[in-house]
């Protein structure tokens, strides 16, 4: 059995719900475009930027702008939205002969670890000279104190158990709180099948109470069969239905199986 937890610092981007082949090593050595951003609670300091190949055409004047989409932090009893919220930053660049565009958007200092919780989402937005939209990217950053996911992979009674635990849940909620599960899968049934990996996708939403501030949901306790290959990711998203505040997050991933080196 093995599994990974992880609680602190961490980036993600939503995928879309579709079954994929892995990435070719061909096409893995360019790297795609996206946008990126940090929430360092060492500096105290948040950055961004775009960076990658094929977001714009070869040799293209650009600019490039950051919103703050959306950003809450939280303590053990309050929660707020971040100021910087909707403000938009553009910065000016141009993409290299070889399509690779790579941008720094806005830095900015925030008192991230006086908090058990922070996070960030950026939307950058490519525009020509003219204004006109080329493409767009999102990321999000989560530094995160009282949350803790799970994830148990157990040959012994054949599945794989998802599991939240919090704690320090102690701003008022008098709609409890909820619990987006979102799950991924990559498996392979031999060594002569292709692996696919079903990208990230919602897989339940629960609604708990918290008791002198702790909080404990079981995302799903699902049956698993032995391949050559299969692993899960889960995220846990805690949010309040009564502020629309995201108040804690977290993410696991474990193996089931794998047999690629037998």
């Amino acid at each position: 059995m093995k599994c990974v937890r992880l609680s602190a610092l961490l980036a993600s981007v939503v995928g879309l719900l579709a079954a994929l082949l892995l990435t070719s090593p061909a096409a893995a050595a360019a790297t795609s475009f996206h946008a990126w951003i940090t929430c360092d609670p060492v500096t105290n300091k948040i950055a961004t930027g775009v960076t990658g190949q094929y977001g714009v055409a070869a040799n293209t004047a650009v600019k490039v702008e950051f919103k703050v989409e959306s950003g809450y932090y939280a303590t053990a009893t309050t929660s707020a939205k971040i100021p910087a919220t909707g403000s938009t930053t553009t910065v000016a660049g141009k993409s290299t002969a070889s399509s690779d565009l790579t941008v720094k958007g806005y830095t900015r200092d925030f008192p991230i670890s006086g908090y058990i919780f922070y996070t960030e989402k950026v939307t950058a937005t490519v525009k020509n000279t003219a204004g006109g939209i080329l493409t767009s990217r999102t990321a999000t950053c989560d530094y995160d104190r009282h949350t803790t996911v799970t994830l148990t992979c157990d040959h012994d009674t054949q599945t794989i158990t998802a599991r939240v635990d919090g704690v320090q849940f102690n701003e008022p909620q008098p709609m409890g709180l909820g619990i987006k599960w979102e799950r991924s899968t990559t498996s392979q049934n031999s060594a002569t099948d292709p692996a696919f990996t079903m990208q990230r996708f919602t897989w339940a939403t629960h609604t708990v109470s918290p008791v002198n501030g702790t909080i404990t949901d079981v995302g799903f306790s699902s049956p698993a069969t032995d391949r050559y290959y299969q692993s899960q990711t889960v995220w846990a998203t805690v949010s309040s239905p009564y502020t629309g505040r995201t108040l804690g997050s977290g993410t696991a991933t474990c193996v089931y199986s794998d047999h690629r080196n037998d």
